[in-house]
């Protein structure tokens, strides 16, 4: 029987030689993969925190007589009928799969998150109450601006918040689950939305940042520069790279692909990283030749007809498809037995999870001051799905590391660290975070390649029909650092693309 809690093991950290990180949008632990292990227990005795159909969260409804009353909506499997009993049986005659849940997208930023978690918009930040996680289904009723106290149809019924999503209805990211190591305590880093989570990722801080807006970039030092601070010091056999997206065309013109990560990480924005930013088909093309950087990161594409970051409401099964060309390419490169491959999520998106998350490290330890709303960096976020891949990782593991810190995305800075033998750590968060080594549980590579095969789609099922929140941001950043402004009716993706390539094309 492998222990609950696994103890670091640096030894087996030394034989990766490169990191590869995939950061997909907007879902819980419990929406994408609750169900894991509903009919099976994990093959090596450990145990795995996942969804039951006890799991309930109360939605205060008003009756047909007018009378209010407390209804309990209970957490159910994505195309099934509420558990018989609930009131919201009464308002749909067909449940069928619906790969876009949650639809309409659900609130994200502090506030909500604060609701989705204690049930209130407000509560202390010096010393929060204890998590119930109760709140996510009245948060969702209040996203949704429905104009009534009685809910009905789809897309309008807040009940759909407590629906994940099955392992046949995910059967990439459940199988890489299964095959390798699901960690099944892994906190975003900031109870809130996409930006600061993904400052974090890059910075182990979001300099004070909560939400999203009013200021959407960041301006601190990253671990690619940390990287580039090993490399200037004469460690030439590291290297990094940013692969985004997919390339984009518009009148002939090839655009440079958009980067998330560069257009919000303002200390990225010096030309002299242009060559570190590439599109995902020279990463196809880098793993099949075994000319990884050290470290990877990847990022779906945001936008358009080929949005693939499974942000709500869009379909996740583009994500999916993904999911599996990135672990086709690494499972069959080269470098394949010395790689450690990670898929994870910014953030829950405002979608149910039952976990209540732990406490946290401030990124300036304990002079930490206030930032955004008050918050003082001391509570993680909520849960969010994280795959780890690796052939020096068993079958079937659940990766909780030992000690009182969970894993959070400082994890992935931390791991970077450790493996590359880097100097220091950028914030007090990261030299915290424990890292991943402790999944590595294997003294031999195996041998044997699983294989993955993600649900057939159709494109035209994937493109969203209206802007989402990440869109809006990205385009306002792109207007300040650029200063192309954009044109009448202008789609936001080729706004993004076409203000992003007038900032960053160094052939101009």
């Amino acid at each position: 029987m492998t222990e609950q809690y696994l103890k670091p093991n640096p030894k087996a950290l030394a034989k990766i030689k490169h990191i590869v990180v995939l950061m997909m949008e907007n879902h819980s632990f419990d929406n994408m993969l609750g169900w894991l292990y509903e009919d099976e227990k994990p093959t090596n005795g450990q145990f795995f925190e996942g969804l039951n159909n006890e799991l309930c969260n109360p939605l205060n409804i008003i009756d047909d007589n007018g009378l209010p009353f407390i209804e309990q909506v209970y957490a159910r499997k994505n195309g099934q009928p509420p558990k018989k009993g609930s009131y919201g049986v009464m308002h749909k005659k067909h449940y069928f799969e619906d790969f876009c849940l949650p639809n309409p997208d659900p609130g994200e930023g502090f506030k909500d998150t604060n609701q989705q978690l204690f049930e209130y918009f407000d509560v202390a930040n010096l010393y929060p109450p204890t998590p119930t996680n109760k709140g996510f289904v009245n948060n969702y009723a209040n996203a949704m601006l429905y104009g009534t106290s009685v809910y009905g149809d789809a897309p309008s019924d807040p009940r759909d918040i407590m629906a994940s999503y099955t392992p046949s209805q995910t059967p990439v990211l459940s199988k890489l689950s299964k095959e390798f190591a699901v960690c099944d305590y892994w906190f975003c880093s900031v109870p809130s939305q996409t930006l600061p989570n993904r400052d974090f990722v890059h910075a182990a801080t979001s300099t004070g940042y909560v939400n999203n807006k009013p200021d959407s970039d960041c301006d601190a030092k990253t671990i690619y520069q940390q990287i580039q601070d090993a490399i200037d010091s004469g460690r030439k056999e590291l290297s990094w790279g940013i692969y985004s997206g997919t390339e984009y065309s518009k009148d002939e013109h090839a655009y440079v692909p958009f980067s998330l990560t560069r257009t919000i990480m303002s200390q990225l924005q010096d030309s002299q990283f242009d060559q570190n930013f590439k599109c995902i088909k020279q990463f196809y093309s880098d793993a099949k030749a075994g000319t990884l950087p050290s470290y990877t990161f990847l990022e779906p594409q945001f936008s358009g007809e080929n949005q693939n970051d499974q942000h709500p409401p869009s379909d996740i099964r583009a994500g999916e498809q993904l999911m599996a060309d990135i672990y086709d390419a690494i499972v069959n490169s080269p470098t394949w037995q010395e790689t450690l491959f990670v898929i994870t999520y910014d953030e829950h998106g405002g979608c149910y999870d039952h976990v209540e998350p732990g406490k946290a490290i401030a990124p300036d330890g304990e002079d930490s001051k206030p930032g955004q709303d008050g918050f003082l960096f001391n509570r993680m976020g909520v849960r969010v799905p994280t795959v780890v891949i690796s052939p020096l990782i068993d079958k079937g593991c659940i990766g909780r590391p030992a000690g009182y810190t969970p894993f959070d995305h400082t994890s992935l800075i931390a791991t970077a660290q450790q493996c590359f033998g880097l100097a220091g750590s950028l914030t007090a968060r990261d030299k915290a975070a424990p890292d991943l080594s402790c999944l590595l549980t294997r003294d031999n590579t195996r041998k044997d390649k699983p294989t993955v095969t993600p649900l057939p789609y159709k494109k035209e099922q994937v493109k969203q029909d209206s802007e989402n929140d990440l869109q809006q941001l990205a385009a306002t950043v792109l207007g300040k650092i650029s200063g192309v402004s954009r044109a009448d009716k202008e789609h936001i993706h080729d706004y993004i693309h076409r203000a992003y390539d007038h900032r960053f094309d160094s052939k101009k």
